[in-house]
């Protein structure tokens, strides 16, 4: 041992050895590359990679390794051992080199693991079809030297990384943003346990941007826990709250509550701060208003529970149904949670109607003679258009970088034709309810008018309720400056601003750029010339309107955090960042801090694929 010991050192400091073989290329037509450096050079045998001491640089001695450990590579011609080579020099390049190709390796795994997760999979598929596809293509399209190249990707690069540096490019955003706007709700995932997702919009350049602040689990669902949640955030990552200009969320108790809910205790905390009721929540509550048509929803939930809650039930009917060449053959589920839910489940419950009555008959439902009577069947259609309307405007309200004009509009416009529906009920006519129509046409007897008109009156009066104000009233101009008289009663603004108000209006270099820009970036382009009203615009825009970025935000976690979801390997408010930030991570800076590793179980795993 001490031998060998001592003539490894002498190879490596040619000082102290009394002779030392030079490589000569013409040991290619052996196999053998030079395996060390100028100074002390070494035999590597560009096969199985093994390296040899100076001593081995002899013909005789590479040609004794080259039949006892290759013999099938005996006689091949020196083209095949230079592809050899050229094949062992990409694997030292992308496996040794600390820099370059090592570098690329890593990026890559990066780039492949941040795909997954905007792609909301779950990152074992890399391990079982992703790689796997893609050696398998690579080595019949460009050859094995690109395939093997594949084998040295990590697959268990880190996603924490990613969202650490997005997270780190968020909060220098916001910190440099002189306001902000928040947009939180609470929700129950499909482990029990309650989490709390906060979204952020700030101003950032030529315009406003939207990303998830945070998302944590919380031990419980009071509102302490929820503010002090957000507050320990704030205070970990140096926000100040006498930047938040608005918040923005449901109407439960543990956010509203009068005394001690977290929407007060923001408010506390930032003066400047105004509360906005998420419209899409204000508008579910209004829809609840069902006056004499209750009965009607009553038992239509009822039929659908019959028949989805029980498996034979299903069954059963699914076989009718194709019996009956149904355009379906199943009903929809009813969820009180899901805004679009009631108008799609009774539009198809109204489509299947002759086969649920067929069903139902069958099987001796007490319900069943509803869907033989022409008048429930009426006001089944009736309950199906207004839903569709409804369910139309809550859409239009599901939208990113929404301000308050845009949804005061749709909501007014609402207003108005539930106006114009009653007036047109009480004259008898019903052609803006086309399923009503049809069924009115085919049943000229059948009379609900006055229900209709009842019901429409009735949500009118909902709408007022939870809409009691024009949020746009005071405000007009910041929608068209230039349209706006700046001394009108209607406008709202101390005199200092009511002068820079007439300067923008009359500034004809500011109206050309009107019509190119949208809302919120046409004002911070005001802002350099008009700071002070510039600034009261933003204000007014910054604030969400509704809490769809959070609830698009469960809907990713109900699809991330599943038993194949567990097994990623990150926490759920990582995986949410990477897969719903607009932000890209700065690889470069992130690869540069790390060096690529390559686990023990994933050799296995590459072994398996070669």
């Amino acid at each position: 041992m001490e031998k060998s010991l001592k003539r490894e050192n002498e190879d490596d400091n040619p000082t102290k050895s009394k002779f030392m073989r030079k490589y000569n290329p013409d040991f290619i037509k052996y196999g053998f590359v030079n395996g060390g450096s100028a100074a002390v050079p070494r035999a590597q045998c560009v096969e199985c990679g093994i390296t040899l001491s100076n001593e081995a640089l002899k013909p005789s001695k590479l040609q004794r390794h080259l039949e006892t450990k290759h013999p099938t590579l005996v006689g091949k011609p020196v083209e095949f051992f230079k592809r050899k080579e050229d094949e062992l020099q990409m694997e030292k390049e992308s496996i040794v080199s600390p820099t370059g190709a090592s570098k690329c390796v890593l990026k890559a795994s990066y780039l492949e693991t941040r795909r997954l997760a905007l792609g909301k999979k779950s990152f074992t598929i890399a391990e079982e079809l992703v790689l796997p596809c893609a050696i398998d293509m690579c080595r019949e399209m460009i050859g094995e030297a690109a395939a093997n190249k594949l084998l040295t990707i990590p697959l268990s690069t880190d996603i924490e990384d990613m969202a650490s540096d997005i997270q780190q490019q968020l909060i220098e955003r916001v910190k440099s943003s002189p306001f902000f706007s928040l947009q939180l709700d609470e929700c129950t995932d499909v482990t029990n346990a309650t989490l709390l997702l906060v979204f952020v919009r700030y101003r950032m350049d030529n315009s406003l941007h939207e990303d998830m602040l945070f998302c944590r689990e919380l031990t419980g669902t009071t509102a302490q826990e929820c503010f002090h949640c957000i507050d320990n955030y704030f205070s970990e990552n140096g926000m100040d709250w006498q930047n938040c200009v608005g918040v923005c969320s449901d109407g439960a108790a543990s956010m509203t509550g009068k005394h001690h809910g977290v929407i007060v205790q923001i408010l506390n905390r930032a003066p400047e701060a105004k509360w906005t009721h998420c419209f899409l929540h204000c508008e579910s509550l209004a829809a609840k208003a069902m006056s004499e048509f209750q009965e009607v929803m009553d038992v239509s939930v009822n039929t659908i529970n019959f028949i989805k809650n029980n498996a034979v039930n299903s069954r059963c009917f699914a076989k009718l149904c194709e019996d009956m060449q149904a355009d379906h053959i199943q009903l929809l589920h009813h969820s009180e949670v899901r805004w679009l839910s009631t108008g799609l489940v009774l539009n198809r419950l109204f489509e299947m109607r002759k086969e649920v009555f067929s069903f139902l008959t069958e099987r001796k439902y007490p319900h069943a003679d509803h869907f033989a009577n022409t008048k429930f069947t009426a006001k089944l259609a009736y309950l199906c258009d207004i839903f569709s309307r409804l369910n139309q405007l809550n859409i239009s309200l599901q939208r990113r970088s929404s301000n308050i004009f845009v949804v005061a509009d749709k909501v007014q416009a609402f207003k108005r034709s539930l106006a114009l529906w009653t007036k047109r009920t009480q004259e008898k006519r019903m052609d803006m309810f086309p399923l009503l129509s049809e069924i009115l046409e085919d049943f000229p007897h059948v009379n609900i008018s006055d229900s209709v008109s009842q019901h429409l009156s009735q949500l009118a009066e909902k709408f007022d309720d939870y809409f009691p104000e024009d949020p746009r009233e005071g405000h007009m101009w910041i929608l068209d400056p230039f349209s706006v008289d700046p001394t009108a009663n209607d406008v709202a603004l101390p005199s200092y601003l009511e002068s820079q108000l007439l300067e923008v209006s009359t500034d004809s270099t500011l109206k050309l750029q009107w019509g190119k820009l949208d809302l919120d970036s046409f004002w911070i382009a005001v802002s350099r010339q008009y700071p002070c009203l510039a600034l009261r615009a933003v204000k007014q825009l910054l604030p969400f309107t509704t809490t769809y970025l959070c609830e698009s935000g469960f809907s990713i976690v109900a699809t991330t955090k599943t038993k194949a979801g567990n097994k990623l390997r990150a926490t759920l408010e990582a995986t949410l960042r990477v897969s719903l930030s607009p932000i890209p991570p700065r690889l470069d800076l992130i690869v540069s801090q790390r060096q690529a590793q390559v686990s023990y179980q994933e050799v296995k795993i590459k072994e398996e694929i070669v």
